[in-house]
């Protein structure tokens, strides 16, 4: 559980980070970031959740994922691919256990939980990024690009 608090708190650094000092994409993304672990928190963790295919964990996955996916559709921006790559690797793994229900419930638990750790990083990396170059520039780059189909 304390592993769980930690991560909790880094995340909210990270992405209280992204919305102070970021452009528009770090904003969105820091806020999504929150939104789904304020709504896994709501959902909890029975003892028996990665028994089988956590729906509702799967649910927010997927939601955060077609968020992180428009948002890497728009910015003007590196990093939100990185950010909905990792995403993925995690439905990957929701995946994986909806094919092979014997996969073990730690393997399964700890194998989505991992991906958040890099995502942060990105985050906070796509958010120095742009701090920086602001600097450098004098000005903001641009948020996002024009949309073309």
């Amino acid at each position: 559980m304390l592993r769980i608090i930690l991560f909790e708190l880094l995340q909210l650094a990270v992405s209280w980070f992204a919305i102070r000092r970021g452009g528009a994409p770090e904003r969105m993304v820091g806020w999504m970031l929150i939104v789904a672990a304020i709504t896994s928190l709501a959902i909890g963790i029975p003892a028996n959740a990665f028994r089988g295919l956590s729906l509702p964990h799967f649910t927010i996955d997927i939601l955060l994922f077609g968020g992180l996916l428009v948002v890497a559709a728009r910015a003007n921006r590196f990093w939100p691919y990185w950010m909905a790559a990792l995403e993925l690797l995690a439905i990957g793994v929701h995946g994986a256990r909806m094919v092979d229900p014997s996969l073990v419930p730690i393997v399964y638990s700890r194998m989505i939980g991992q991906v958040a750790y890099p995502m942060c990083a990105v985050l906070a990396l796509g958010t120095y990024h742009y701090i920086r170059r602001t600097r450098l520039e004098g000005i903001a780059p641009r948020p996002w690009s024009p949309l073309r189909w």
